[in-house]
């Protein structure tokens, strides 16, 4: 039962599966794929992740050579210039981690794909704006400002109940309206966490065959209820 839930709730990211409430702009962007040079800025657990990962999926479906990089996770060996020699879709991800190094990397492979007139895309990301980057280098910001730049906008309350309800209607989970609100008005308003949140609370009903209700919810959560 365990393997089958883990297996239930690890979506592969993809297009098809990112809600994209007052983010149809982005997603069409890179769906298409109009533009060579692309940054995505977006706080933490909004999809920005997600959408590059979609991204890197679709090109391996269409069987381009792809790459896709977190600059925070710091175990990627690559030499970021050489990129482009190797593969056609290439995508770095939370750009604000690369050291001075990388930055000079990433300058570099910029101007071999537009000097050289291949034809490989590069698609980066970061959280915040470019111009609250104080430690990034000033020419790879001019580079990445003369591509495509694109925000991910935070869901309005309404939007934020209609992303997680249509996420509970894929996913087939039971989840009432009363449960739902309260896990979003005593939990948090992060949908990356509220998504994580609501397959632990699915999950959990499952493997102890209960229903979800406020009471396993605030079990889950660890949230004490009126009165204590």
């Amino acid at each position: 039962m365990k393997a089958q839930m883990l297996d239930l709730f690890n979506n592969n990211p993809s297009f098809d599966n990112f809600i994209s409430v007052n983010n149809k702009i982005v997603v069409d962007a890179l769906v298409n794929q109009t533009n060579q040079f692309v940054h995505i800025i977006g706080s933490q657990y909004i999809g920005k992740t997600h959408l590059l990962k979609a991204w890197i999926n679709k090109a391996n479906l269409e069987k381009q050579s792809t790459i896709y990089i977190d600059a925070q996770e710091k175990n990627h060996k690559d030499d970021i210039r050489q990129l482009a020699t190797y593969y056609k879709l290439i995508a770095v991800d939370n750009i604000e981690f690369l050291d001075e190094t990388q930055q000079i990397e990433l300058f570099d492979l910029f101007n071999s794909i537009k000097l050289n007139n291949r034809d490989n895309k590069l698609l980066t990301s970061s959280r915040f704006s470019l111009d609250n980057l104080n430690d990034f280098r000033d020419d790879l910001k001019t580079r990445i400002l003369s591509g495509l730049n694109l925000q991910l906008k935070l869901p309005s309350d309404d939007e934020l109940m209609h992303i997680l309800k249509v996420y509970i209607q894929q996913e087939g989970i039971k989840l009432e309206d009363a449960e739902l609100n309260y896990i979003v008005t005593h939990y948090t308003r992060n949908i990356g966490t509220l998504i994580n949140t609501i397959k632990l609370i699915a999950e959990k009903a499952v493997l102890e065959n209960r229903n979800i209700t406020i009471p396993l919810i605030r079990q889950i959560l660890n949230i004490t209820s009126p009165g204590q």
